[in-house]
């Protein structure tokens, strides 16, 4: 898998209200949308070249994410979901 030998660029989340959101998903291009059950969706996006994972978090706050490469935003999905997983098991 490219993009895997490079080390993840952790830059914190920007925060972002529901007005945000809708014109960002409005304009970026959807490039894999996972709904996990115990949060809002986790959606991998790109937007004039930038690839950007938004997830809203179990206590509700919109969270928009940079990674260099749809294969490091795909990775963070997955590691994301295993921990919902874990979560939902206990």
């Amino acid at each position: 898998m490219a993009g895997m030998d490079r080390p993840v660029v952790a830059a914190p989340p920007e925060r972002i209200d529901r007005d945000h959101l809708a014109r960002l998903l409005a304009a970026a291009e959807f490039l894999r949308e996972e709904r996990p059950g115990l949060a809002g969706p986790l959606r991998v996006l790109r937007l004039a070249g930038a690839v950007l994972v938004q997830e809203e978090t179990p206590a509700g706050e919109i969270l928009l994410r940079s990674r260099p490469d749809l294969d490091q935003a795909n990775a963070f999905v997955e590691r994301r979901l295993r921990q919902y997983d874990k979560m939902w098991d206990g």
